[in-house]
Order: structure tokens, then C-alpha cells, then sequence
């Protein structure tokens, strides 16, 4: 249990590096015939799961100080592929694992367990692969070998398995062409296409009619790859700022394809003070005030933004709720249920969260396995009366393996 009070925060912190980023540079490594070298590499649970994933398909995987160098075009080493509880990791490398003639078993454990795949099945299908879920969920099992061509996408649940397709298809024979339905994430997939091109591999997405052509027979070329700062990891701090001091995060763009740069405009419609330079994010606290928020095409900033809220004067509302069914939790069940239990007022109706702002008295927080709800409950711990005392925080590894202590290292006071 890590129980944090009421604190005062100042100071200067790096940004985690990016889960979603390592992940896409590891499997676009693993198809690449050569060394590539990640550097600032994120070592969270999800990460290392697609590092074991990428040597489970042939890739050699060395740890070097701070980098990790990836020596890719190997063969499969091993039938089943453990995802750990990362979606991304299991929906990305599916039709990667599909690009061979051998059957291949996706699974993971926990949370993931619960989390649907059958979107992957139609898809995969048509395009040459025999493709089979439990009834919608992990695991999911595969055999190729993915030949490319046409395929219709539903992209309303997740976007992650159109980012696994355009990892695997340039390197298939025919050329292939997809057209994509209700696609949610558009930034995830903006970060793929920005990957791809680092590697030496281009697609071409008309975003007007939301078709991508991919041509075949491309080659990934080995990288030096540097891990940009995580913009879902550091938004915890950042409204940690917002809500109880002053912190400068390094090592973040503004310019990032990653979705929860947008954290950036709820800080600025809450009242809080932000300011930009070189790569550096400075967020001040001020008066804070109710804000609008659309989550939809970022929802990992539902949980961060709810604690934002719970001490911002008046109701926020913040919609895009259906994209929280399918999360390490229901999550927008467990953020009104566990922020109900220190004191928070929140209703959910239809697709929009609202949340009343005021003094919050504290307790306990369950995050039931979700990384996120964990943080988020330490963060709304810095301004609630009487703290918040977190259950489980060892779930915060998924992502942020350091955060308590890197929260703690800019003030916060936490046992």
C-alpha cells in the first residue's frame, strides 16, 4: 500500500519514455534484417512483454546500459506468445506473427484475458490467414501466412490492430489496400505511419475517405531509434502541477503524434498555467475552474482528467465513455466507484463523465489491476484532506514502473 498526503510539489523531472512508442519501435526492429539500437528504451511490464514476443518470433534481444539493441529477421523460437496483459502488444503483433506458415498462439494473463480481440478475425481472414479467438477474446490463435490485397477494417473498438497491419503488410508480396469504418485513436495511427518511416517503410493514408495503401515487397531497415518522452505517463505529473505546485517535465514534444499531447488544452481550459520550451513543459497551479473535454480519440486522459476535475470549481464533463469499456478495467465504473469511495462526486450519462469540483476528503483506492486508477488516485491524495492510500500500487509497472518514486522525488509525501 503507498499512502500520500497532502503535499506541495516543485521541481524539475524527465518524462517516462513512451510505452506506445518502444512498443512500435520493437516489433518495426524485429522485422528489420539487422542491429538496431533503441535508446531510452521503456522498460515497463507491457514493454518488456513485447520484447519477449519479438525474441519468441526470432528476434535477438540484448540489454546494453540504456539501450537495447534488437537483431531482427529470425525465424519463430517458440509456438506461444505471452502479451503479458498489454492489448497493444497482442493486437500489434498478430499479423506479424501471421507473416509465417507456422501456427502461432497469442495469449497473456490477468487483464488482458478479458480485453476483446475478435475484431481481428474477419480481417486476417480475408486476407489469407486462418484466425481464431475464444469467442472474442484471448487467445488468439493464427496461421499464415499473410499474403496482403483488400480488406475492410472496423475501427470503432481499437485502433491498435490496424497499426499491427500496417507493420506487417509492406513486407508481404501483393499490395494491399484497407478501408477503415468509425476509426477511433487517430493519433495512435499517425505514431505507427511515423514509426514505419523511421524504419524506411511508407504507406499512403487519405484521411478524407480513411483508405491506406500500402505497396508490398518493402524492406524495414535497421534504426537507431530514441524513445520519445511518454505523454500519457507524464500527464499524472502534469496535473499533479496543476492541482498542487510547480513541475517542469523534460524530454516532451509538443509536436508528438502521441494522443494525450492533448492534455495540454484541458490543463489550459482548467486554469492551470502552461508554458513550453525546448522540449520542456512547465505546468503552475492557479485557480482552477470546470472545464470540456473530448476524450474520445485519447482515453487514457480520463483518469488523470478525473482527478484534475475533483478540485476544479463547478461540474467538468469529459465524453468519450464507450472507449473505457475495454480498458485493464471498465474503466469509467471504477473511477466513479473508487473516487465515490474519498469523497468525489461523479455521474456518468450516456458518453459523458461529469464531475463536480470541492474538497475532497480521502481513503482508500482499489485500482482492481488498472495502472492508471492507481495514479490517478495518488494524484488527487496531493489536495484530498486526508490523503489517499492506494491498494495494490505494484499495478503501476504496466507503464510507469517509477512513478511513485518520481512523484515523491518533486515533493510529494508518500510511504
Amino acid at each position: 500500500m503507498k499512502w500520500i498526503r497532502p503535499s506541495k510539489i516543485k521541481g524539475r523531472i524527465p518524462a517516462p519514455p513512451s510505452k506506445s512508442d518502444m512498443i512500435r519501435a520493437t516489433a518495426a526492429a524485429s522485422l528489420a534484417a539487422g542491429v538496431s539500437k533503441i535508446i531510452r528504451p521503456s522498460l515497463c511490464d507491457d514493454t518488456l512483454a513485447g520484447l519477449g514476443v519479438a525474441a519468441a518470433l526470432g528476434a535477438r534481444v540484448a540489454f546494453r546500459g540504456r539501450t537495447v539493441e534488437i537483431q531482427g529477421g529470425g525465424r519463430p523460437v517458440k509456438k506461444v506468445l505471452d502479451c503479458g496483459e498489454s492489448g497493444l502488444c497482442l493486437r500489434l503483433f498478430a499479423p506479424i506473427a501471421a507473416l509465417g506458415k507456422q501456427e502461432m498462439i497469442l495469449s497473456g494473463h490477468g487483464t488482458l484475458l478479458a480485453r476483446p480481440v475478435g475484431m481481428a478475425e474477419i480481417p486476417l481472414t480475408r486476407l489469407g490467414v486462418v484466425c481464431e479467438s475464444d469467442g472474442g477474446f484471448p487467445p488468439l490463435r493464427v496461421k499464415g501466412p499473410l499474403r496482403g490485397g483488400r480488406v475492410e477494417l472496423d475501427g470503432s473498438v481499437s485502433s491498435q490492430l490496424l497499426s499491427g497491419l500496417l507493420m506487417a503488410l509492406p513486407v508481404c508480396e501483393r499490395d494491399s489496400k484497407i478501408e477503415i469504418k468509425k476509426l477511433v485513436s487517430r493519433p495512435y495511427v499517425d505514431l505507427t505511419v511515423a514509426v514505419l518511416s523511421r524504419f524506411g517503410v511508407s504507406v499512403s493514408w487519405d484521411k478524407t475517405r480513411d483508405t491506406i495503401e500500402i505497396a508490398g515487397r518493402q524492406r524495414y531497415e535497421p534504426q537507431r531509434f530514441e524513445v520519445e518522452g511518454d505523454w500519457s505517463g507524464a500527464s499524472f505529473l502534469l496535473v499533479a502541477a496543476a492541482l498542487a505546485g510547480r513541475i517542469a517535465v523534460e524530454n516532451l514534444s509538443a509536436e508528438s503524434c502521441q494522443a494525450d499531447v492533448r492534455i495540454l488544452d484541458a490543463l489550459r481550459a482548467a486554469g492551470a498555467r502552461v508554458s513550453l520550451q525546448d522540449r520542456v513543459v512547465l505546468v503552475e497551479t492557479d485557480e482552477l475552474k470546470a472545464f470540456e473535454f473530448d476524450a474520445a480519440d485519447c482515453p487514457d486522459l480520463f483518469p488523470p482528467l478525473a482527478a484534475l476535475a475533483l478540485f476544479c470549481d463547478g461540474w467538468s464533463e469529459i465524453r468519450g465513455v464507450e472507449r473505457l469499456r475495454h480498458k485493464e478495467s471498465d474503466r469509467a465504473a471504477a473511477l466513479a466507484r473508487e473516487f465515490a469511495r474519498i469523497g468525489g462526486r461523479m455521474e456518468i450519462e450516456g458518453n459523458v463523465m461529469k464531475i463536480g469540483g470541492g474538497a475532497l476528503r480521502g481513503g482508500g483506492v482499489d485500482p482492481r489491476g488498472d495502472h492508471r486508477m492507481a495514479m490517478a488516485g495518488a494524484v488527487a491524495g496531493l489536495r484530498a484532506a486526508n490523503g489517499v492510500r492506494i491498494e495494490h500500487p505494484q499495478v503501476v509497472s504496466k507503464s510507469y514502473p517509477r512513478f511513485f518514486e518520481d512523484l515523491a522525488s518533486v515533493g510529494g509525501d508518500i510511504t
